[in-house]
């Protein structure tokens, strides 16, 4: 039976996330790979609840401090960095692997890719319902992960792309709501409106954060010239495979266009309305366009990475 290794990831001196483990197989023509099977927990649910566990005994932040730079590093730091399987891959206590510095090597498998987008996207989706449904909890999370999470970028502004955030706000009203969705159906025809307006009210939250993170993540930062390259080498486990220079620019590319999202959906669940969640949902997620191929359900998948474990 082939040794079960565990995967971990050390968060600061006293916080350690279970990422999961891998065994070293092979496959039927004897071709060596890596199977990563997950952790039982999530990595967003371990990071959460080490930052409620930790601030237990501490006062919810009043709702005028609440800074959407703040928030904005809080949900990257929270839902990608640490809550995500792009931590295995930037692990700071591990020697750098080298060919990471090679601009033509591909430093993130397929699969991998997959399970960070998976996993990221489950994590955006709780991290927005849980700041609609208890923002004096979520106030109180946010602080407490600006504070306890390392994360390379220090502050951002809070009105960054500020424009972005009175385009997004627009949608805050029934009438605001209801002009774009009229214009999609105008534009692309009825039949593909209601065949979108369907799969996004299959889970209304998770379709939304699909969009998002897509739109912040996958293209718009530089996440795609890691993955992408046209030489793909056996990819380690046990060397870091990010170097800090690229984690600071995709975390700082990231959290800049996460501040007028976060800001404007906050503003939605700060607003009494008669409509419900997924009627208020709906705009964004078409706004955000949410990849039809993106799972509205998965929360972390097992990945098969090729080759054997490199010295």
């Amino acid at each position: 039976m082939p040794e079960q290794r565990s995967l971990t990831v050390n968060v600061n001196a006293g916080f350690t996330v279970d990422a999961g483990s891998w065994q070293e197989r092979v496959e039927e023509d004897q071709a060596p790979y890596r199977l990563v099977s997950p952790p039982h927990a999530t990595m967003y649910r371990q990071v959460l609840s080490y930052l409620e566990e930790s601030t237990r005994d501490e006062k919810v932040p009043p709702k005028s401090h609440l800074h959407f730079g703040e928030v904005a590093i809080a949900t990257v730091a929270l839902c990608i960095r640490w809550g995500s399987y792009f931590a295995v891959l930037a692990r700071r206590d591990l020697p750098q692997w080298a060919a990471a510095f090679e601009s033509e090597v591909s430093c993130i498998g397929d699969g991998e890719m997959a399970r960070i987008n998976i996993e990221a996207s489950a994590a955006l989706s709780d991290w927005i319902d849980l700041m609609r449904a208890d923002q004096p909890r979520f106030r109180k999370v946010a602080k407490a992960a600006v504070k306890l999470l390392p994360f390379p970028i220090a502050q951002l502004d809070g009105s960054t792309y500020y424009h972005r955030f009175r385009a997004l706000v627009a949608f805050n009203s029934a009438h605001g709501r209801r002009s774009p969705m009229d214009a999609y159906a105008r534009d692309f025809g009825s039949e593909w409106f209601e065949r979108q307006k369907a799969r996004i009210l299959l889970n209304p939250t998770r379709a939304l954060a699909n969009g998002i993170l897509n739109e912040h993540w996958r293209n718009g930062s530089g996440i795609e010239d890691v993955h992408a390259g046209s030489i793909a080498p056996p990819r380690p486990l046990t060397q870091r495979r990010l170097t800090r220079a690229q984690e600071a620019l995709l975390m700082q590319e990231t959290a800049e266009l996460f501040v007028p999202t976060m800001r404007a959906l906050y503003s939605v669940g700060s607003r009494p309305s008669e409509e419900t969640w997924p009627e208020q949902t709906l705009p964004y997620a078409l706004a955000f366009k949410p990849p039809t191929d993106w799972s509205l359900d998965e929360q972390t998948r097992a990945i098969a990475l090729p080759g054997a474990e490199p010295e």
